[in-house]
């Protein structure tokens, strides 16, 4: 996915701003509308594209006003939206440390830049699980994808696996029953946990074919993917699949450790804890999206991403009170 540059080629980026926003995901771009709209003075650091996990989806059927459309394409309509509210968007940038403590967050990136905001929104996403089977990472990008929309067009006319349940893993086998052969659907339940509509479209796919309560063990090949085993987990035998290539969609992890290390408080499976106002244990640090957990859809997404630059807006900069109130309860951020 290309978009065009965010700023003239020669144009230096400020140092100091109201609002960093480290994500360009969803929830990211949101915040950035809004805090922008606000009259803030908004830079969002993305450190691939923005758009973040939806831009690789696909078909998006569940977003008001879109009964269907790519993840690219909304991506692209998020990004254009943001920077005509007046956001700055740095990309590709890796952000690789932040420093919560002071009055000013300080927010370190890869290439060397240090920038400053009054209030920072931590918008990094999840990233995918892995299997954890032998072969999963000798064959990555040999065979083995977690990116049905990148990869899938490699397999056209031939036969793939696709493990996983949910709704990722039902819009990705639609997808790619209409480019491949044939399509496995490996689930270690005995129903998919997906939208209901989701499901019947899969359930009704003529080549899509399904092995229930049943896991991938191994993953095996020569110079790329040529089988799977799988083990059905309530009778324990063991099959040996034919495939091509294999699409795993098993669920998600927070991107949390930046925010981790700088104090940032997280839950036992590292997302991060928030309030209402989507306000983390540090003062004028929030969080939004992904990695603040479940439900992992746009629509909450966006509108945490709302009110955290709503709160940020009314609270630390005046906004609808008038006067900033620029106190509420929070625990020592004590980095790592």
């Amino acid at each position: 996915m290309t978009f065009g540059m965010f700023l003239p080629p020669k144009e230096e980026l400020s140092q100091e701003w109201d609002v960093i926003i480290v994500g360009g995901g969803p929830g990211g771009l949101s915040a950035a509308i809004y805090a922008s709209r606000y009259g803030l003075r908004t830079l969002v650091i993305e450190k691939e594209t923005p758009g973040g996990k939806v831009s690789v989806s696909p078909s998006i059927e569940n977003y008001p006003g879109f009964t269907s459309i790519s993840g690219e394409e909304l991506s692209r309509l998020f990004h254009e939206h943001a920077i005509k509210a007046g956001a700055k968007i740095l990309f590709p940038e890796e952000v690789i440390r932040l420093s919560l403590r002071g009055d000013w967050k300080k927010v370190y990136t890869k290439g060397g830049k240090e920038f400053s905001a009054r209030a920072l929104v931590i918008a990094t996403g999840s990233e995918d699980k892995r299997l954890g089977v032998p072969g999963e990472m000798e064959f990555y990008g040999r065979g083995v994808s977690y990116c049905a929309v990148c990869d899938g067009p490699l397999y056209k006319g031939k036969k793939v696996v696709v493990v996983g349940g949910g709704n990722t893993a039902a819009i990705s086998t639609a997808y790619l029953s209409r480019i491949a052969r044939e399509v496995i659907l490996v689930h270690r339940r005995d129903r998919m946990r997906a939208e209901q509509a989701l499901v019947e479209r899969v359930l009704e796919n003529p080549n899509v074919s399904f092995r229930w309560n049943s896991v991938v063990t191994e993953i095996m090949g020569d110079s790329r993917v040529n089988s799977v085993k799988i083990r059905n987990v309530k009778t324990g035998e063991e099959e040996a699949i034919d495939t091509d290539a294999v699409f795993i969609f098993i669920g998600v992890k927070p991107q949390s450790g930046l925010a981790k290390q700088a104090g940032v408080k997280v839950d036992e499976r590292g997302f991060i804890l928030v309030d209402y106002w989507q306000r983390t244990n540090c003062f004028a640090v929030y969080a939004v999206g992904d990695v603040t957990g479940e439900p992992m859809q746009i629509t909450k997404a966006v509108g945490e991403g709302a009110k955290a630059a709503t709160d940020i807006h009314d609270r630390l900069f005046g906004g609808a009170y008038g006067e900033p109130k620029v106190s509420w309860h929070v625990t020592p951020c004590i980095p790592e």
